[in-house]
Parts: C-alpha cells; sequence; structure tokens
C-alpha cells in the first residue's frame, strides 16, 4: 500500500481540528468582547491558534503516515 498525497482539505483531521480551532478562537474572542480583554486572554487566544497549527504539523510527521 502506497502513501497518497492529499490535498489538505481532503483530511478529515485537519477538518476537524480546524473547526474546533475555529470554535475556540471565536469564543475567545466573544468572551473578550463582552468581557475585557486582557493578558490572560490574549495567552489564551495564542494557545488555541498554536494547538490548531501543532495539529496540522503533527499530523503530517512520517511516523505517522508511514504504511507496512
Amino acid at each position: 500500500m502506497t502513501l497518497q498525497e492529499k490535498k489538505w482539505y481532503q483530511s478529515k483531521t485537519k477538518w476537524g481540528a480546524l473547526l474546533i480551532g475555529v470554535s475556540a478562537v471565536l469564543g475567545t474572542v466573544g468572551g473578550a468582547l463582552t468581557g475585557g480583554f486582557g493578558t490572560d486572554t490574549l495567552f489564551t487566544l495564542l494557545t488555541e491558534i498554536g494547538a490548531v497549527l501543532a495539529v496540522f504539523g503533527i499530523r503530517d510527521l512520517p511516523i505517522f503516515n508511514s504504511f507496512k
């Protein structure tokens, strides 16, 4: 079995990560708009964005995409 390269939008894992990340970011931004924007909100927002980017990067590592 060979590994086929897919576009990012053909991956269910990446779509899931994107949807979860967008919902988390929108929730944080909505909370910031209603309750004030502090440094804790900024760090939360950066962490959420970083987690989504990590899922995109980890998913493409060869160890997870190898077939025997």
